[in-house]
C-alpha cells in the first residue's frame, strides 16, 4: 500500500514540476517570437512601428509575418432545464475550495448516511435535500447517477478536456474513480463532447464491492432562430450486498466475542450475505429544441475612420419541444445465502434472480413569450402540454406456472404554465403550475415557485431566498406494486398531498445565512422493514421482511439552519448547523442536530501554488436511523421492538488541498477519530460500520488544445 502511495505521490509531484517547466518554456518561446524583428535580447536600438530609428521602449512587439499560436482558454458551462429547455449558465467546474470532499459518498458537508464503501447506497439526513424518482432504485445512488438537467454542457473557444482521478487504500480493499471529460466547438454556434466516469470500490468489508460505469455523449446548436441540445447516456451499476456484519460487537465490544480478540480487522468480521449483489442498467436520451420568432436590430457604431454595423437578433416568442426517453433495468442476484435470512423465499422460475424493468417516453410541446421584449411586461411566460407513457415489468408467478412477466402501462396528459423573471437586480422569481387532464395520474397537480430578493441594508447586500410547493401526486409505482424473490406486495394507495414553505436570508458582508422551513405531508408513503433474531439449533439467525406502507394522517417536518463563515487572516472556519423536527419519528426518523465544521488555513506559496490545510468534522445526534434492505437496494424505516440507534460520533478528516495553475490535487487522512472515541457509535447505518482510517488522494487536471 505504502509503496503504491509513494509512487503515486511521485507521479503527482513530477506532473506538477512538468507543468511549471512547460509554462516557463511557453513564456520563453513567446518572448522569442516578440523579438522576431531581429532585436538583440541585450538591448540597443530598434525600429519603431513607422520604421523610424528609436529606442527599444518604443519598438513594435509584433511582426505581421509571425502567426500567434496562443490558444484562447475561455470555457463556459450551462445546464438545460428538463421541461422548458431553457439554458441556465453555471460556474465552470474548477472549484478549489473543498475539492477534497467531492468524491466522498457522505456528501460535500457530510450529510449522508451510507454503507461505508465508495459508491454504496446513501440517504440524506437532511429531509429537504432528499430526492425521489419514479424508478426508486436510483434514489440511493444519486452520488453517481445524475439527472439530464444536472449535466454540464460546455461552450469553449478551444478544445477542452479534464481528467480526474481519486484513490484510497490498497489493491485489495481500496477504491478508485476515474473521470474524463472532453468538449470542443465546431463554431461559435455548435459544440459537442463526451463524459466517462468509472468507479471501482473493492470495500474494506467482505462482499461489498461496487463497480459503476457512466458514459455520456452530448451535442448542441445555438443559432439565432433554431436551438437544440441533445444528451445520450448509459449507466451500469453493480454492487455487492453483504447485509451488514453479523454482530455489531465485532466493532463495539470485540473482547466479548468468542475468539477473544481485542480488535478485529474489517476483513475478519463475518457478514450476513456472501453471494448477493444488485445491478442497475440505465439507458437515457434527452432532447430539447426550440424555434424563435423575432427580428434583427441594426446598430451603427462610429470610430475614427471606421463605421461598424452590428445586426443583433432579438427573439420575441419561441416554440419548444422537449423529449425524454428512458429504459431502466434492476435485478437482485442471490446465490448460496442462508435460507433463514429472509422471512419469505418465493419460488421464482429464474434460478435465484429477480428483476424488474421500467421504460418511459415523455414529450413536452409548448410556446414561450420571452422576457425583456416589452418594458411593460417585465417577465417571461410559457404554456405547454406534456404526455408521458410509462411501462413496468414485474414477475407475476411464484408457482412456476402461468405468465412469468406481467407488464403494467400508465399514461397521462398534463397541462402546464410558467411565469418567470430573471433580469434585473432587485427581484427574480420562477413559478410553475401543472395539472393532469387525462390518464393514470388524473387528479394530480403541482404548484411550485422560488425567488430571490436583493436589497441593501447598512452598507451590506442582503439576499432573501424563498421557495415552496403544493403537490398532489401518486406514490411511485414500486410503492404500489412490487414482486420479487423475497418481497411481494400490491397496495391500493391514496395520493400524497405535500405542502412546503422555505426561506433563507443571507448577509454577504458577514458571510451569514439563516434558513427556516416547514412541510406537511398527508398520506405519507414509505418503506419499512422488520428485522429480528430467532434462536435455532443453539445459534442466532436473522429474519428480514420489508413492506411499503402509507400513513393516512399528517406528518410535519420543521427545520432551521445556520451557515456561518469566519475569517482571521489566513485562518478560516466554516460552519453549518441544521435543526430538524419530525412529528412522527416512528415513520419519518430524522436527527435533531446535524453539524459540519471546517477549520483550515488558506494561503499561497510563491503567488502560484494555492494551499488549504485543515480538518473538518461531521456530527449528528443519535436517532433511530433507517436500516438498509439489500434485496430492495433501499433504506427502510425500522419497525421492531428494539430499534438500533446511530449517531453521537464525531467523524473527523484531515486534509491538504492544492491548486497549481490548471491542476488541483489533495491528500487526506480519512476517519482520524478512529480509536479516539467510543466505537459503539461508529455507524452511519445499522450494522454497517464506518470505514476505518484510510489515506486518500485525488487529482484533477484541465487541458486546452
Amino acid at each position: 500500500m505504502f509503496q503504491g502511495t509513494k509512487r503515486f505521490l511521485f507521479l503527482i509531484l513530477s506532473a506538477c514540476v512538468s507543468l511549471v517547466l512547460v509554462e516557463m518554456y511557453a513564456q520563453v518561446q513567446e518572448l522569442r517570437q516578440l523579438d522576431g524583428l531581429g532585436r538583440a535580447s541585450g538591448g540597443g536600438t530598434t525600429f519603431n512601428e513607422r520604421g523610424e530609428f528609436g529606442d527599444k521602449g518604443n519598438a513594435s512587439l509584433k511582426d505581421s509575418t509571425v502567426i500567434s499560436r496562443e490558444v484562447p482558454r475561455s470555457v463556459e458551462m450551462f445546464r438545460v432545464s428538463g421541461t422548458l429547455g431553457d439554458i441556465i449558465p453555471i460556474p465552470t467546474d474548477t472549484a478549489v475550495h473543498n475539492f477534497q470532499n467531492m468524491h466522498l459518498a457522505d456528501g460535500m458537508n457530510g450529510e449522508y448516511n451510507f454503507l461505508g464503501n465508495m459508491g454504496s447506497p446513501r440517504q440524506s439526513r437532511i429531509f429537504f435535500n432528499r430526492r425521489t424518482e419514479q424508478f426508486v432504485f436510483v434514489d440511493a445512488l444519486d452520488f453517481f447517477v445524475f439527472r439530464p438537467s444536472q449535466f454540464n454542457f460546455t461552450n469553449t473557444k478551444s478544445p477542452y478536456s479534464n481528467v480526474t482521478y481519486y484513490r484510497a487504500g490498497s489493491k485489495i480493499n481500496g477504491e478508485e474513480r476515474f473521470k474524463g471529460y472532453f468538449a470542443v466547438n465546431a463554431n461559435k454556434h455548435a459544440g459537442f463532447g463526451f463524459n466517462i466516469d468509472y468507479l471501482y470500490g473493492r470495500g474494506r468489508y467482505d462482499n461489498q464491492a461496487t463497480s459503476f460505469f457512466d458514459g455520456a455523449l452530448y451535442g448542441y446548436h445555438h443559432g439565432d432562430r433554431y436551438q437544440m441540445n441533445a444528451l445520450v447516456c448509459y449507466d451500469k451499476l453493480k454492487m455487492g450486498e453483504n447485509g451488514g456484519i453479523v454482530d455489531d460487537r465485532y466493532v463495539t465490544k470485540p473482547e466479548a466475542m468468542a475468539e477473544g480478540k481485542k480488535q478485529y480487522s474489517p476483513a475478519d468480521m463475518p457478514v450476513n450475505l456472501e453471494s448477493a449483489w444488485n445491478e442497475n442498467v440505465l439507458q437515457r436520451a434527452f432532447l430539447t429544441q426550440n424555434y424563435s420568432f423575432g427580428y434583427y436590430k441594426t446598430r451603427t457604431d462610429s470610430l475614427p475612420d471606421t463605421v461598424i454595423v452590428n445586426h443583433a437578433y432579438l427573439p420575441v416568442t419561441k416554440v419548444f419541444h422537449t423529449m425524454h426517453l428512458g429504459r431502466y433495468g434492476h435485478r437482485f442476484i442471490d446465490y448460496g445465502n442462508p435460507k433463514d435470512y429472509y422471512v419469505h423465499n418465493y419460488n421464482l422460475p429464474y434460478d435465484g434472480i429477480d428483476s424488474t424493468g421500467y421504460a418511459v417516453v415523455r414529450n413536452t410541446l409548448g410556446m414561450s413569450l420571452l422576457e425583456g421584449v416589452n418594458k411593460w411586461v417585465p417577465f417571461g411566460a410559457s404554456a405547454y402540454f406534456t404526455h408521458e407513457f410509462r411501462q413496468f415489468s414485474l414477475p407475476d408467478s411464484i408457482s412456476g406456472g402461468g405468465e412469468y412477466i406481467h407488464r403494467y402501462r400508465e399514461s397521462s396528459l398534463m397541462l402546464g404554465g410558467n411565469l418567470r423573471r430573471t433580469i434585473g437586480n432587485l427581484l427574480h422569481f420562477n413559478v410553475l403550475a401543472e395539472t393532469v387532464l387525462l390518464g393514470s395520474d388524473l387528479g394530480t397537480f403541482n404548484i411550485e415557485g422560488k425567488g430571490v430578493l436583493n436589497f441593501k441594508l447598512l452598507s451590506d447586500t442582503v439576499r432573501f431566498n424563498f421557495s415552496g410547493y403544493m403537490r398532489n401526486s401518486n406514490p411511485s409505482f414500486y410503492y404500489r406494486h412490487y414482486h420479487s424473490q423475497h418481497y411481494w406486495w400490491d397496495n391500493n394507495l391514496a395520493k400524497e398531498f405535500r405542502t412546503r414553505l422555505q426561506g433563507s436570508i443571507a448577509f454577504d458582508r458577514w458571510c451569514t445565512c439563516m434558513s427556516v422551513g416547514a412541510e406537511n405531508i398527508r398520506n405519507y408513503t414509505y418503506l419499512a422493514g422488520t428485522e429480528f433474531h430467532q434462536a435455532e439449533d443453539g445459534h442466532q439467525s436473522t429474519l428480514s421482511m420489508a413492506q411499503a406502507y402509507q400513513y393516512s394522517g399528517n406528518v410535519q417536518v420543521l427545520t432551521a439552519g445556520l451557515n456561518q463563515e469566519l475569517k482571521w487572516g489566513i485562518l478560516h472556519w466554516d460552519n453549518e448547523f441544521t435543526l430538524q423536527h419530525s412529528s412522527r419519528l416512528d415513520i419519518l426518523p430524522l436527527p435533531l442536530l446535524n453539524v459540519y465544521s471546517n477549520l483550515y488555513l488558506k494561503f499561497s506559496y510563491a503567488k502560484v501554488l494555492k494551499i488549504e490545510l485543515g480538518t473538518d468534522i461531521r456530527y449528528f445526534s443519535r436517532y433511530v436511523a433507517p436500516a438498509y434492505a439489500p434485496a430492495l437496494g433501499q433504506f427502510v424505516v425500522q419497525k421492531q421492538d428494539r430499534p438500533v440507534k446511530v449517531g453521537g460520533y464525531p467523524f473527523v478528516n484531515a486534509y491538504a488541498n492544492f491548486h497549481l495553475k490548471q491542476v488541483r490535487f489533495y491528500l487526506m487522512c480519512y476517519h482520524v477519530t478512529q480509536g479516539v472515541f467510543d466505537a459503539a457509535d461508529s455507524f452511519l447505518v445499522p450494522h454497517y460500520p464506518i470505514n476505518p482510517r484510510m489515506f486518500k488522494l485525488g487529482l484533477s487536471w484541465n487541458f486546452w488544445d
